[in-house]
């Protein structure tokens, strides 16, 4: 081809690779705040209202609360807590209190339309369903896969599908990749694995409305740096998984909860961090905003 052909060709192909380019959602930072408190340590799940205001957590030391986010400019502000109880056991102790192993590790939460709440725990991987804070949970009979499961790579994640299905998710693969845990009225299964990708480890889960399902994932870098990462996919076609957003290493901190809800200006994401119980770390909630490849 000769030299003077080339601007026009690429006149012609300019078009053709910005629209592929712009094709592909993604996450757009929306703030960051940093909650310096020591009344609680290691936010593993959270759940936010449709408000963006209100939003239930619970902790790795087995703790539940629930607040409210003041906002400026759409951003979170400040957080006012309400309420911050023990989790309590099928027999109504405190999980914290056990001396048979860590049953304390509350790592994920779904909240149902009704107001009553699923938790999952690690070390004796299972989950249960409650319907008050104040009140005991109902134990869910575990699948036999979850004894197979690393300790402290256990069930990290819950996730509630729009259609009422609950979903679990460990932290660690297991067989072709992570199990989807699907919870039907006879019991747990395996409705199929997510691929993993890059080496990192799965602990956040929420659906959006329309049914897609987020990933917040995470990996330690060098045993320095946290890395984090956003991915996205229909739990019909996990093989399908889209990468939205991949953090710089160090650029956040032990990011494990997320929660998916519509705000005015689109679909919001507000991520937690666990602070691992380091004195002077604060908790981090970490804001992104869906930017569609419509604009």
């Amino acid at each position: 081809m000769q030299a003077k052909a080339w601007p026009a060709l690429l006149a012609l192909l300019a078009p053709l690779v910005g629209a592929d380019a712009a094709a592909a959602d993604g996450l757009r930072h929306v703030g960051t705040f940093e909650w310096k408190t020591e009344a609680v340590i290691g936010i593993s799940g959270l759940e936010v209202a449709a408000d963006g205001l209100s939003f239930q957590a619970v902790g790795d030391r087995g703790w539940y609360l629930s607040g409210r986010f003041q906002r400026q400019d759409g951003r979170i502000s400040g957080l006012t807590l309400d309420r911050l109880l023990p989790i309590l056991g099928n027999d109504g102790l405190p999980v914290a209190a056990r001396r048979v192993g860590d049953w304390a590790d509350a790592e994920g939460l779904a909240v149902a339309p009704d107001g009553g709440y699923w938790i999952s725990f690690e070390r004796w991987a299972h989950v249960a369903r409650y319907t008050a804070p104040e009140l005991g949970g109902a134990w869910i009979k575990d699948h036999p896969s979850f004894r197979q499961l690393a300790d402290n790579r256990q069930l990290e994640a819950l996730a509630l599908h729009p259609d009422g299905t609950l979903y679990a998710f460990p932290e660690q693969p297991l067989g072709p990749g992570f199990p989807i845990y699907r919870l039907a009225p006879e019991g747990w299964s395996i409705a199929g694995h997510i691929p993993p990708r890059d080496g990192f480890s799965l602990v956040g889960a929420d659906f959006a409305d329309d049914g897609l399902l987020y990933l917040l994932e995470r990996k330690l870098v060098l045993g320095l740096w946290w890395q984090n990462r956003v991915r996205r996919l229909r739990i019909e076609d996990p093989d399908a998984a889209e990468i939205l957003w991949t953090g710089q290493r160090g650029a956040f901190n032990n990011l494990e909860g997320i929660a998916v809800w519509p705000a005015d200006d689109g679909l919001r994401l507000t991520l937690v961090s666990d602070n691992n119980g380091v004195h002077g770390e604060p908790t981090q909630f970490v804001e992104f905003r869906l930017v569609t490849s419509g604009g």
